[in-house]
């Protein structure tokens, strides 16, 4: 996940300090899991959470998070 979670953050072009959320299950969206992702710190500059979506270990995409997904809402840990 962790590889997968680098390739959404070049994609989203995300500088800086992460956080993240944990592995939930979904029923939308490009994968079957998926992690809420928001960038942290100066450098944020009120930039969105995104939900980042996985088949297993196996990255398949990020998108700027819906309500259904509930990032707002849930605790975020920095990611290193």
């Amino acid at each position: 996940m962790q590889e997968g979670v680098k390739k959404a953050t070049a994609e989203a072009k995300l500088t800086g300090s992460l956080a993240a959320s944990a592995v939930r299950h979904t029923d939308h969206g490009p994968g079957s899991y998926f992690v809420c992702l928001r960038q942290t710190g100066p450098s944020a500059g009120g930039r969105p959470a995104y939900s980042v979506f996985f088949d297993n270990d196996d990255y398949k995409g990020i998108q700027s998070s819906v309500i259904s997904d509930a990032c707002e809402a849930k605790s975020l840990v920095p990611f290193k």
